[in-house]
């Protein structure tokens, strides 16, 4: 990835950007943690990969066990405060802007 340095490098990625999305109108865009953590959802991960807590449950264990449904259970309420306190972030807005466009 090249690192834009000035106003001039902004304005021509984003013209290349949006020259980009004319030629693909049926564009998905696949976002990673970071979009969310700047909206105040916390990650999983640290900066080199490395869990930062329990990984996330596996389907197949949820299933198989009921002490794993429970614990399940028992983080998804306290990460469900961190959703509902959330607010849209920056990379929210420009996505929105772009499929407004």
């Amino acid at each position: 990835m090249t690192q834009i340095k000035n106003h001039s490098e902004v304005e021509a990625a984003g013209e290349a950007l949006a020259a980009f999305v004319l030629r693909h109108p049926r564009l998905f865009v696949i976002t990673g943690a970071g979009v969310s953590t700047d909206s105040g959802i916390p990650d999983y991960r640290d900066a080199n990969g490395q869990w930062k807590r329990s990984p996330p449950v596996q389907h197949g264990d949820f299933m198989a066990s009921l002490d794993v449904r429970k614990r399940y259970w028992a983080r998804a309420l306290i990460g469900f405060k961190a959703l509902g306190s959330a607010q849209v972030g920056g990379a929210h807005r420009v996505l929105a802007a772009l499929e407004a466009r």
